[in-house]
């Protein structure tokens, strides 16, 4: 399997992912996956500008599911989502997923349970976070590419007090 890194980032391909991300973990290519930003002409354009060095693919889940299903990705691939509703989707669909890197969910109206600003979550969101923990998927805190990695849900609970 080609996907080196898979991250959570409800901003998706954004400075931060492009000028130290993408070549910290020898991407050769990103990926995003995203319902929302498929279905919007601009933002895949944005999206596409953002990492001007690297092939940018956007797909929604389901197409992504399919594509995966019947092309091997050769390429080192940074695969990019914004919930982790859509990374259980991908899960179930039979894409690999046993690490999640978690870059942030920022507060939204439907995000209603909140950490702090970057960890936010609406409830289907925190089920889903629940479930993909439950099938055994590390799922890992860290905002830059510097920072040490903690796990996610020990980061909540040192929130929570």
């Amino acid at each position: 399997m080609a996907i080196k890194w898979i991250r959570i980032d409800d901003r998706l391909i954004h400075g931060q992912v492009a000028t130290s991300w993408l070549s910290h973990i020898g991407a050769e290519q990103v990926i995003c996956v995203s319902d929302a930003a498929v279905e919007n002409p601009v933002q895949v354009s944005v999206l596409k500008m953002a990492a001007p060095a690297y092939t940018v693919h956007v797909f929604g889940v389901d197409k992504f599911i399919r594509v995966y299903a019947n092309n091997p990705i050769k390429k080192n691939t940074f695969l990019i989502m914004g919930s982790f509703s859509d990374a259980l989707r991908l899960k179930e669909g039979g894409v690999p997923i046993d690490h999640i890197n978690f870059g942030g969910m920022r507060t939204t109206p439907e995000r209603t349970i909140s950490y702090d600003h970057i960890i936010c979550f609406s409830p289907k969101e925190k089920e889903d976070f629940n479930k993909l923990a439950d099938m055994g998927v590390k799922i890992e805190y860290q905002v830059a590419a510097y920072d040490a990695p903690v796990d996610m849900k020990k980061k909540i609970e040192q929130l929570k007090r």
